[in-house]
């Protein structure tokens, strides 16, 4: 495992303390650089790299300098790693993704740059139907976030799932206690950056589970961030929004289109639109 940062002695000190617990996992070799030369050959390149995000700052405020960022960190891993897949975690996560594949060009193929975008969500609106029902396991419970990483997400509450038995009978609308649901996953990041400064576990935990299914070819459906232009009619634009994907050796194999209620369609088409209102002034200066 190579880890890079501009901040070298953070660097040193990260390397150092994974070391010094491998005695607890399987073998592995860790090294750390500020220099890129250090991901030669790499398999899967994960970015975190970007400014964090403040209480009260909305996700899509940071795209400026992030961009900035991106636009030094892709040319550098495709020179040492041109086979990678690479896995976009920065915020905000749709737009750092869109803008990482812009810069990687028409020679990357489609799924081989894709975001986390709302897996760590999901699992949040996973973990939260399942206390709500009765202490279920969460992985019994199926459901989804889509759309955006952010305000704008989109709750698709039409599939959701208990151990194979659906949540709301057919045509039934969510009641408020479900749509409280979705706010709190909505807030969830920001009311444990105001309490502790920052997130780290539970992204850290999606981000690793993202990575075993490309290490190990799983191809486990998991929402991810990936382009979804004409994936459904109505969006015309190269707006990269969560969905259900295929994932393996090479990133996104396969997308799945999700039957959506009328409501959650047009939900899906507002985060679209407000993605894209956001990644149209920028879209255009972003060089391949």
């Amino acid at each position: 495992m190579a880890l890079v940062d501009v901040n070298e002695e953070k660097l040193i000190g990260e390397a150092k303390d994974l070391r010094q617990g491998s005695a607890f996992h399987h073998r592995i070799v860790i090294e750390a650089s500020t220099d890129y030369e250090i991901t030669d050959n790499s398999h899967l390149v994960i970015v975190t790299a970007g400014a964090a995000q403040k209480p009260g700052q909305s996700r899509l405020e940071l795209i400026g300098i992030n961009i900035k960022i991106m636009k030094f960190i892709i040319p550098q891993v495709l020179k040492y790693s041109p086979n990678a897949t690479i896995c976009i975690v920065s915020n905000p996560c749709d737009i750092m993704t869109a803008v990482a594949a812009k810069i990687a060009g028409p020679n990357i193929p489609p799924g081989r740059i894709f975001g986390s975008g709302t897996s760590l969500d999901s699992s949040r609106f996973r973990c939260l139907i399942a206390k709500t029902v009765g202490d279920v396991d969460p992985n019994s419970v199926h459901a989804y976030i889509l759309g955006e990483h952010g305000d704008s997400s989109v709750a698709v509450y039409s599939s959701i799932r208990i151990g194979g038995v659906p949540l709301l009978e057919h045509g039934e609308k969510p009641k408020k206690a479900h749509l409280d649901l979705h706010r709190e996953v909505v807030d969830s990041a920001m009311d444990v950056i105001k309490r502790k400064g920052y997130t780290n576990w539970a992204v850290g935990l999606a981000t690793a589970h993202m990575a075993k299914a490309v290490m190990d070819d799983h191809c486990a459906i998991v929402p991810v961030s990936t382009c979804v232009r004409g994936i459904y009619d109505e969006i015309e634009n190269d707006v990269f929004l969560s969905v259900p994907c295929v994932l393996g050796s090479c990133g996104v194999k396969k997308v799945f289109k999700l039957p959506l209620s009328e409501d959650e369609m047009l939900r899906f088409e507002n985060s679209a639109a407000q993605v894209w209102e956001v990644q149209k002034d920028i879209w255009d200066s972003v060089k391949i």
